[in-house]
């Protein structure tokens, strides 16, 4: 903690004047005046106090040793446990050039225009919660010198052929890329530091423990090696996208596949370094699921999970369904057939959307875009299998990596869970057949008698296909459901099936009466409108986040 050398007050660090301000007299100092962890091991580590969430288990630290009022990762209020050590010094710091008022007037510009959020989400209360964090990055300054080679070709036209002329272009490349940046954090959502960046490198300076008086920092907890192919990957990108676009070459036609040329761009990472970078930071809690807001600190762009209200978001849809339905009845005669059939068009769209939401769930839940918390689980995995090393089975005495207990349990597993997954794809296909497959079996029968009688056979065929492309979503949707963690039970198009198996009878039947076909209509929307409501909260899933930071700490508490 920084003292002030006039009075003895709390020095903290002041954004707008970018120096260490007293709280008590407001003089202000150069944050380089300041000397933390002593003279010895000034160049290599300074101490902090880190607050870890008795919850969560997330860890932040601070210069300060003021207990933090609540846990940036989970919500948390809960006094934070605090304990001083000491930390490696990263090289550089970008400061925060972004003060409080700003972040919080950027967030409610940002979230003006989203009007079906929490009332909560967007409340004074909760924007005045935005703390200031220090993410940890890395740094990759990367070279290219080598020759390059691309076949290319020019075309043109004399009388009546077209003459192509293939050549060789060669060049010499001469490149260089210095500060590509990546969060060394797994807690910090490799999609939400994408979104904020980038930073401006032309802001970063030497680091100093002053800088984070009055704010936060992060661990990282990422190896330094994680991101090297992404690194690598992006300053090919930026070269192939020169050479395409604006060298001399961008004249030429290439005879050759992007990655082709990519492949012979030499890219070295010529160092890695490590550095802090300035967020604004806020979290938002409803049960188990968080959401985060996040405002870059030096340029302000804004990345935030925004979940949606269902009751904000039906009284919506109510409102526009009832102004749709007068002006539909004032300028069109709507025929029962021709509702059936903007039915089917609706949950055919509504189905997609639902599978790719579950689809997207998953994908979420198990980190696939996520390749810092995926190196450090990956990490965790290799020291549990490391440890095994060196067990027998009983009849060799060959070492392997695993137990033969340990195989056989896998294989149990495995067996028990392709099994579950198996029987419940068979009911859903059960289910379907009773209830679906007989009217699909018939459907193209009754389009012929339909278009003999009536001349609805379009209507039979956008029912069933509908019908149709919605029991497959149904079951891979199923699916996806059993593998997550957030959700359980069966996909919710199952009622939009019902209900469109019931709207494909009617059509086939064709009766007399438009009541029928009315109920018919009723029964598929109201399938739809369940189907519409779990997608509203599965988008709030996707929104809202598990807790942070219980595949890499102990003691926390998952009913939190």
């Amino acid at each position: 903690m920084a003292v002030c050398p006039n009075c003895g007050g709390m020095l903290r660090f002041d954004i707008a004047g970018q120096c260490m301000k007293c709280d008590s007299c407001t003089s202000t100092f150069d944050p380089y005046a300041f000397q933390y962890g002593g003279s010895a091991e000034e160049s290599t580590e300074y101490d902090v106090t880190v607050f870890k969430c008795p919850q969560c288990g997330g860890e932040i630290f601070s210069t300060d040793q003021t207990a933090a009022g609540f846990c940036s990762y989970c919500g948390s209020s809960n006094v934070l446990e605090s304990h001083l050590t000491k930390e490696k010094r990263p090289e550089f710091i970008i400061p925060f050039k972004k003060t409080k008022e700003d972040c919080k007037n950027i967030f409610k510009s940002h979230t003006k225009k989203a009007l079906f959020a929490p009332a909560d989400f967007k409340s004074e209360g909760r924007i005045d919660s935005f703390r200031g964090i220090y993410m940890p990055y890395w740094l990759y300054d990367m070279s290219q010198n080598n020759p390059i080679d691309v076949k290319t070709s020019t075309s043109h036209r004399r009388g009546d052929y077209i003459i192509t002329d293939h050549y060789i272009c060669g060049g010499f490349l001469d490149c260089s890329y210095n500060g590509v940046s990546y969060d060394a954090s797994s807690a910090f959502a490799d999609d939400i530091s994408n979104e904020i960046a980038p930073f401006n490198v032309k802001d970063i300076t030497e680091f100093s423990p002053a800088f984070l008086s009055g704010f936060y920092a992060d661990l990282a907890d990422v190896p330094v090696n994680t991101y090297e192919d992404a690194a690598i990957d992006l300053a090919q990108e930026g070269t192939y996208n020169y050479i395409k676009k604006s060298s001399p070459m961008s004249k030429e036609s290439f005879d050759e596949s992007k990655a082709a040329v990519k492949g012979r761009i030499k890219t070295e990472i010529n160092a890695e370094r490590s550095a802090m970078f300035p967020v604004w930071f806020m979290t938002y809690r409803n049960r188990d699921r968080v959401a985060y807001a996040t405002v870059n600190g030096q340029t302000g762009r804004v990345s935030s999970d925004i979940p949606v209200s269902v009751p904000k978001y039906l009284l919506c849809a109510g409102i526009i369904a009832v102004i749709l339905f007068f002006i539909f009845q004032m300028f069109f005669t709507l025929l029962p057939g021709t509702v059936l059939t903007i039915i089917g068009f609706v949950s055919l769209i509504s189905g997609i959307m639902y599978a790719s939401q579950m689809k997207s769930i998953v994908a979420q839940e198990n980190h696939d875009d996520d390749l810092g918390l995926r190196s450090r689980m990956d990490k965790k995995k290799q020291s549990r299998l490391d440890a095994q090393k060196g067990a027998y089975f009983a009849d060799t005495d060959e070492p392997f990596v695993l137990t033969e207990r340990d195989i056989k349990n896998s294989k149990r597993r495995r067996k028990e869970a392709k099994k579950n997954e198996n029987k419940g794809t068979y009911i859903v296909l059960i289910v379907a057949m009773i209830f679906i497959g007989i009217p699909i079996l018939f459907s193209v029968f009754g389009g012929i008698l339909t278009f003999a009688f009536s001349g609805s056979i379009l209507s039979t065929v956008i029912v069933g296909l509908s019908l149709l492309v919605n029991i497959i979503l149904t079951v891979t949707s199923s699916r996806n459901i059993k593998l997550m963690d957030s959700k359980k039970g069966i996909s919710s198009l199952l009622w939009t099936v019902m209900g469109l198996g019931i709207s494909l009878g009617v059509l086939i039947v064709n009766p007399v009466a438009d009541i029928i076909y009315y109920i018919a209509a009723v029964a598929a929307m109201v399938g739809i409108l369940i189907a519409l409501i779990d997608m509203i909260l599965c988008y709030n899933l996707l929104a809202m986040r598990p807790l942070p930071q219980f595949e890499m700490y102990k003691g926390g508490d998952d009913r939190a």
